[in-house]
């Protein structure tokens, strides 16, 4: 499994979520939160790097690829702030609320939680 982090511009993540969720039925889920990106010394203007929005995306190995060129192909402007991608190993993926491990976790973690 990886874990696939992919920082982009903002006003692209809702296009660059329903694009990942249309590729198949089993799609993974994506947790998606607003970040402060420092520490770009080439910006000429640092504000327009300040604001990004990070996605996380686990998925079997098999999917990396897909899901990093749709990222690519959607948050992509060619310009300066257009963000970055990261793939990294998942050891392991454990879901809470029934001890399911690994592949069985991986798509199931970001299910609607039950109404109680």
């Amino acid at each position: 499994m990886k874990q696939i982090k992919a920082y982009v511009r903002p006003a692209l993540v809702d296009h660059v979520i329903d694009m990942i969720e249309d590729q198949s039925a089993d799609s993974p889920g994506v947790a998606a939160s607003e970040v402060r990106v420092y520490g770009h010394p080439e910006d000429t203007n640092p504000m327009e790097r300040s604001h990004l929005a990070k996605l996380e995306i686990v998925v079997r190995d098999e999917e990396v690829q897909g899901v990093v060129d749709i990222i690519l192909e959607h948050a992509q402007t060619g310009h300066s702030g257009d963000g970055a991608i990261y793939v990294t190993e998942v050891h392991e993926a454990i879901r809470i609320r029934n001890g399911e491990r690994d592949r069985e976790a991986v798509h199931s973690v970001f299910e609607e939680p039950d109404a109680d």
